[in-house]
């Protein structure tokens, strides 16, 4: 068996390499969409949270307000969000995904290929093992989504 040392090493270095083919995969697709991939992944987070202030998404995506501005500006644009007023408190904004602009019913899903890639992946494991992969990254994402320590 391997020490926690190696085996951190082992996982570190898939990990660089998964995220590296991540970051690629996802300009592709951002690509085949028409935006830029920092709003792709903007809007990603908009349709997981669901309805967010701007001020949330950028504490989540940690990009400066104004930045978060013009990306929204951008997504608006192209109605892949929208902007309505915060139900408790009509002076905010509240901003939410349209899914279906996003990700058109008429064009192919550009994850399916990598879904169907990891249903061939997970048919090789046992759903106990799934369950430590999943447990893992999902306590990965928690500590990525973390806020940053301040100083």
């Amino acid at each position: 068996m391997s020490s926690h040392d190696e085996l951190t090493a082992r996982i570190a270095l898939a990990m660089r390499d998964v995220i590296a083919h991540a970051v690629l995969t996802n300009e592709r697709i951002a690509r085949s969409i028409g935006i830029n991939v920092v709003d792709l992944q903007t809007v990603g987070v908009i349709l997981r949270v669901g309805p967010t202030t701007p001020s949330e998404l950028a504490r989540r995506t940690e990009l400066p307000s104004s930045t978060v501005t013009r990306v929204l500006d951008r997504l608006e644009a192209r109605g892949y969000i929208r902007r309505v007023p915060d139900p408790d408190d009509r002076r905010r904004v509240v901003v939410e995904g349209v899914a279906e602009q996003v990700f058109d019913p008429n064009r192919p899903d550009p994850y399916a290929e990598i879904i169907a890639g990891m249903r061939r992946l997970h048919a090789r494991f046992t759903p106990d093992e799934l369950d430590v992969v999943a447990r893992y990254l999902e306590a990965m994402a928690a500590i990525a989504n973390a806020p940053a320590p301040t100083d």
